[in-house]
Parts: C-alpha cells; structure tokens; sequence
C-alpha cells in the first residue's frame, strides 16, 4: 500500500486528506497516522502533510506556506530576498494573505501570513514550478510568488514603521536590483492600493536609495 501511495501523491508533494480520498477513496486513513510514526510522511497541521525528503523537494516550504492557509502567495522579506532586494537571508517564511494575519510553527519552520485587503491580493504575483525534479509530464503543484515589484509594495504596505530616513538605510536596500523594478508596472500597482501613507513611504524609498 505504501509504495502505490508514494507513487501516486508523491507528485503533490505537499498534500491534505482531501486530496488523498481523492486518490484513494477506500483507503483508512489511520494509514497516515501510522506512517507519519514510521517517519515516511510529516504533519504540518489541520490535515496536511508532506513527504519526508525535503532534501530532494525543492522550496517545498514555500508550497507548503501556499496551501496550509490560503489564499496566500509568498511575499514581504521572503520574496525580497529571492530577489536580492535585501542581503540577509531571512529564517522564516513570509505571506501576504485575505485572512487575518497569523503565525505557525511547523516542521519546515515558521510561516507567517499578514493580512491585506481582498482587492490587493488578485494581481502581482506568478506561479513557479521551483520543484528540480519535476518533469513536462508530471509539473507537480506550482507555487505562488509575488512579483518584484508586488513584494516591494506589499512589504511598505505591511511595515508603515518605514517612515524614517534613517529605517529606510538600515533595510540596506540592494539599490542596483532596486533599479530594474521601480518602472511603469510598478507605480501602476502602486495605484491600485490607494493609500498616501504608501506613496510617501515609496517616495522616500527612492529619495533615500537615489532612484
């Protein structure tokens, strides 16, 4: 049983007990129990789990943090720092989402999740296949990631304490990545928020970054 159920959900890589009485409708489900004990599968929480291989799974953090409460796509220091927009790696994962802002702490680390306005969350952002092991045939589940320009944008959003000259310098923004973003698409999402606390947070982003 176990190698048939590896070899059908292993494409989903993270995955929930719907997902699972989708592929195996008769199966008992203490199966999971006693393979999460065996150490095959990891709960995350509230029915989803993962495989045990995170070595070989690409960014499956980031999958993980989409799907356990969405909607939610990866954003704030998490996506800057994809980017390289900011120079320190950063030890949690961070999400915007349409639900109240919340924490959890599970075997992939700590997600956190910020909430913003249900008319913010439906543009400026991608889906990524970041899985190397992969193929055409079976792409697997893709994850959601701001764009530059959205994480950019959601994080002066988010952290209105940015106010200052001197908190601006100590982000230590990568000024020369900064460059490539800051462009039509950028002040045309910048718009669609509606918010002048935002707008003179962005102005003295660029007065601060020489933009």
């Amino acid at each position: 049983m176990w190698i048939e159920f590896l070899t059908r959900m292993k494409p989903f890589r993270v995955f929930s007990i719907i997902d699972v009485g989708k592929q195996f409708p008769s199966m008992n489900l203490m199966n999971l129990v006693r393979w999460q004990k065996k150490g095959y599968i990891l709960k995350l929480r509230n029915g989803w789990y993962a495989f045990n291989d995170t070595a070989n799974s690409e960014n499956i953090e980031w999958l993980a943090a989409n799907l356990i409460y969405a909607p939610s796509y990866i954003s704030l220091h998490t996506a800057l720092s994809w980017y390289n927009l900011i120079p320190d790696m950063v030890p949690v994962t961070t999400s915007v989402t349409t639900r109240k802002t919340n924490k959890f702490s599970t075997c992939f680390g700590d997600f956190y999740y910020h909430r913003i306005k249900p008319e913010l969350f439906g543009f400026g952002y991608s889906l990524e296949n970041m899985d190397a092991n992969s193929t055409t045939g079976n792409p697997g589940r893709k994850i959601m990631v701001a764009t530059p320009q959205k994480a950019i944008l959601d994080f002066f959003y988010v952290h209105s304490f940015y106010d200052s000259k001197k908190e601006m310098k100590n982000l230590r923004l990568n000024d020369y990545e900064l460059t490539k973003f800051i462009d039509d698409e950028f002040y045309n999402f910048l718009g669609k928020y509606e918010s002048e606390a935002l707008k003179r947070r962005i102005q003295l982003m660029t007065k601060t970054y020489g933009l």
